[in-house]
């Protein structure tokens, strides 16, 4: 069995402005975002992992370092199959800009459908964050640790990915998530073998305490919820 927890970074620039943020450089945590993801420490399954992996993008990486003043990890890995999905020229532009556009109806109802202009398939996104917590959990069953839990710190599109593939879902109806930012979920790997059964979805969106109160995401937007 091998757990892996998803951790949405916390609250970013972006966020705050309804921006769809993509790979667009600068984007960094408000006071809020570091503030959640070191209070996730204090709320998180398990105070020692075996590894963590997370998205270069600085946000992703700020809120490591946050989370690690609560948690200790044996490795820490950068890990680019968790980058945020390139939404190409789509990227900057605000959430209620890109709603009033035709293409944003198929982003809600057949986001499997989506290539963003000049950007990435969503479909493409999905499938590299799915083989990369594959490859992860095949890589922690063969770590040795008898009972071993990765941490992936990434974000909102690509966590909901990895949580429909593991409820069984198909993408288009991947909308129907939200994952908050500054918060994560879990998911237990059945070890491999005849009979073992399904992933299992075992928390989603949690968050800590903080002054501003628990986020749950917001329907119908890209980024997981902004």
């Amino acid at each position: 069995m091998v757990i892996i927890v998803l951790v949405r970074h916390g609250e970013s620039t972006a966020n705050v402005g309804g921006v769809l943020a993509g790979r667009t450089p600068g984007v960094v945590l408000t006071e809020a975002g570091r503030t959640q993801a070191r209070g996730l420490g204090g709320v998180f399954p398990c105070r020692e992992v075996t590894e963590l992996r997370y998205s270069p993008l600085e946000r992703c990486a700020q809120t490591t370092g946050e989370l690690l003043e609560g948690i200790t990890a044996a490795r820490i890995t950068e890990a680019p199959e968790f980058l945020e999905v390139d939404y190409g020229r789509w990227s900057g532009r605000t959430i209620p800009e890109l709603a009033k556009l035709p293409e944003w109806e198929i982003v809600q109802q057949r986001p499997s459908q989506v290539a963003f202009p000049d950007g990435e398939r969503l479909a493409d996104a999905a499938a590299r964050a799915v083989a990369g917590v594959r490859a992860f959990v095949a890589d922690l069953q063969d770590s040795g640790a008898e009972a071993p839990v990765g941490v992936v710190v990434a974000h909102g599109d690509i966590i909901k990915a990895v949580l429909a593939d593991a409820l069984g879902m198909p993408l288009d109806d991947f909308q129907r998530i939200a994952v908050a930012p500054g918060s994560f979920s879990q998911i237990v790997y059945p070890s491999p073998g005849p009979g073992t059964g399904a992933p299992t979805v075992t928390a989603m969106s949690v968050t800590a305490p903080t002054p501003r109160g628990a986020r749950t995401g917001e329907a119908g937007t890209l980024g997981g919820g902004v």
